[in-house]
């Protein structure tokens, strides 16, 4: 794949102080404590009963330094949230509206501008970085929108205010495998995690799907004559990937015509 890039806001929250590590650790859904410098996982935030509150990636830069970035229009949010509990723990939490510029390509561009940050991608099947900051700057070809929105269904994530909302059940998003540690102590909302992880997962799963025809957001999809789900995203442009909620018990997948659907987790490629 040769470069391209794709701009985008994002919004950014430098977490800083002798206790950022302790205090993160204690309220995501992530590890924090055993990250090493230039690390990026992604994390959920929860309400205390469970539900989410964000959804963003986490990064190590030093000790005592982390930075959070997540769609744009949801960073306040996330800071409102994580302050609250805050009480006597000694980090501060700074609010920046960024740049992210999206590199697609084989290797990494040298011609990164001090200051800048590049940051690890959870995207599977495609080497990929994000560069964050006030305004990173690349003299490469850029995707147009249906070309991005096309590649982030083939090989990305559904993300937070588009394919899942504010208040949606984590177990829900299949994103469990990359945003939820199992083996860290309390944090809050672990409870709900837990007790649907133990029965096998949520009701409906986030799934990627690709089909030969176009499909429409909303539309239905079938096994046999029941409906078992509804696409939530589709490309415009062929080969049809997307993003769909489809019951966990599904073995065979249609559109309302009869046309196959293939699906799969996200952490595959179809």
């Amino acid at each position: 794949m040769t470069f391209r890039t794709y701009s985008m806001k994002r919004d950014v929250l430098m977490a800083e102080g002798p206790d950022a590590e302790a205090y993160l650790h204690g309220q995501i859904s992530q590890d924090v404590d055993d990250m090493s410098d230039g690390e990026s996982r992604l994390s959920f935030l929860l309400e205390p009963k469970g539900n989410i509150e964000s959804c963003f990636r986490i990064t190590r830069l030093e000790q005592d330094h982390y930075v959070l970035d997540t769609e744009f229009g949801h960073g306040e949010l996330l800071q409102s949230s994580l302050e609250r509990f805050k009480l006597r723990s000694k980090v501060n939490f700074i609010f920046h509206q960024w740049k992210m510029v999206s590199i697609f390509g084989e290797t990494q561009p040298a011609n990164i501008e001090p200051g800048v940050l590049a940051l690890q991608s959870s995207w599977v099947g495609v080497q990929y970085l994000d560069l964050l900051g006030d305004d990173p700057l690349l003299e490469l070809s850029e995707c147009d929108h249906d070309e991005y929105q096309s590649l982030r269904y083939r090989y990305g994530l559904p993300v937070i205010g588009k394919e899942f909302q504010v208040g949606a059940i984590p177990n829900e998003t299949d994103l469990l495998n990359l945003a939820v540690s199992f083996d860290k102590g309390c944090y809050r909302g672990q409870e709900l995690v837990e007790r649907i992880d133990s029965r096998k997962g949520g009701r409906k799963l986030l799934r990627r799907i690709r089909s030969d025809v176009a499909m429409s957001i909303n539309e239905g999809l079938f096994e046999g004559d029941q409906k078992v789900g509804e696409v939530l995203a589709i490309a415009s442009i062929p080969d049809y990937f997307g993003f769909a909620s489809i019951r966990g018990e599904v073995e065979e997948l249609t559109t309302e015509a009869g046309e196959t659907v293939e699906y799969g987790s996200l952490s595959e490629v179809l």
